[in-house]
């Protein structure tokens, strides 16, 4: 399911009243060992009258955290049967339809609120096209329940390592696309990206510096988040389960990489991108800027560059313009040691020029950034990072351009 599909539903689903009946539900995501199930069974026993009932996903064939929910459940006299459990596979792809139901099942019982514990490896944009999806009778679990909050569990230690990882330059491992396994850095910038509430868990493992430096990255990386620390996951239950944060028709569209591109989709001046602004984020050195070019670029000494010689790049994500397939849009996206990139559709402007498209049918979003000779083909890749030097970044992508006197 597309972004857009997404805006399209907020119709029916954000702009209904809070007290429409359907029943509150929160997702906390995060990747192993974050403190999920800390939080979830912190939320349990604070919970006081409060009916919450819970799903909890697990892609292993026994479903541990289930059983450990389960105990402070009977600890606290909470029946059992509002607890459910989902193995052998993530909610976000393979057990997605039987995650719809369990939601449903769930909020026909009509709790006062359902928190879904993610499996680590969940993206949460496909758990949110889980709920969105209707079967046969053309309902959806969003129909029974609305989301309040998209939370991400992130542990402090691990991400404050990662941080400082960040000052050494790295070789990055390529991926394309297509390759089925999931990069650990790149899905946990993804969770991240989507969060309206980040808790930075752990954070009795960390020094304040560090705390603070990781705390600047992950509000440069998604700005609208609302971020709280924590010490084995207690978070106050007022602030996951009583505030409303979350709006599906921009849920995926405020992360940093997102808003940069939005805000510099502008006329371009022709094969320059330096008019553009460094931002600076927070007092540790975090910037973010868009490079734009009109001007295709050599794509193996691309993806060299990307790989491995950028010191403090956190994420870089954007279309390329390369010699390797010049008719054909280039994707990639950079998050901590990973590099992955993979080549889209054709350019409408080479749609249009072959006939294969009429002019009246490119989108307004798209012929924003026409231009007369290149059409839509373009560098816009965001880099966000820390003391990142804009100057010899865009120095070595305009070293790599192709012989301007060869027709792309």
């Amino acid at each position: 399911m597309n972004a857009n599909s997404f805006a399209d539903s907020s119709k029916t689903i954000s702009e209904r009243d809070a007290s429409d009946g359907r029943i509150p539900l929160v997702i906390l995501s995060g990747f192993l060992g974050a403190g999920k199930t800390t939080v979830l069974s912190h939320l349990l026993r604070q919970a006081k009258s409060r009916r919450i009932a819970t799903l909890i996903n697990d892609v292993g064939e026994v479903n541990i955290d289930a059983a450990l929910t389960r105990d402070v459940a009977q600890l606290d006299s909470r029946p059992a049967e509002e607890i459910m459990e989902l193995s052998n596979g993530c909610i976000c792809c393979s057990s997605q339809d039987s995650f719809g139901e369990a939601v449903i099942e769930l909020a026909k019982r009509k709790p006062d609120c359902i928190v879904v514990e993610a499996s680590g490896v969940a993206e949460p944009r496909g758990i949110i096209a889980s709920l969105m999806a209707q079967n046969e009778d053309g309902t959806s679990p969003l129909d029974y329940v609305r989301i309040l909050n998209l939370v991400t569990i992130v542990d402090a230690e691990w991400w404050v390592k990662k941080i400082q990882e960040a000052y050494t330059p790295i070789r990055r491992s390529l991926m394309f696309f297509s390759d089925p396994r999931r990069p650990l850095s790149e899905l946990l910038t993804l969770q991240v990206e989507c969060a309206n509430v980040i808790v930075l868990n752990k954070a009795d493992l960390a020094d304040e510096k560090s705390l603070e430096r990781s705390r600047a990255a992950l509000e440069a990386i998604c700005p609208a988040a609302e971020i709280f620390t924590s010490r084995e996951g207690q978070v106050e239950t007022e602030q996951l389960l009583d505030q409303e944060r979350f709006d599906i028709s921009t849920a995926f569209k405020h992360s940093r990489c997102d808003i940069e591109l939005a805000a510099d989709s502008g006329t371009a001046e022709k094969n320059e991108p330096q008019h553009y602004q460094t931002r600076n984020y927070g007092e540790f050195g975090l910037k973010a800027f868009v490079f734009r070019a009109r001007y295709p670029i050599r794509h193996d000494s691309l993806l060299k560059y990307l790989r491995s010689k950028i010191p403090g790049l956190l994420r870089a994500k954007g279309f390329v313009w390369t010699d390797r397939e010049p008719d054909r849009a280039g994707y990639l996206s950079l998050a901590g040691d990973t590099l992955r990139f993979d080549h889209l559709g054709k350019w409408m402007h080479v749609l249009v020029k072959s006939g294969e498209m009429d002019r009246s049918r490119i989108p307004a979003e798209v012929w924003r950034k026409w231009e007369p000779e290149t059409g839509d083909r373009r560098q816009e890749i965001v880099f966000i990072g820390i003391d990142l030097d804009r100057e010899a970044i865009e120095h070595s992508l305009k070293s790599i351009r192709v012989d301007p006197s060869l027709k792309a």
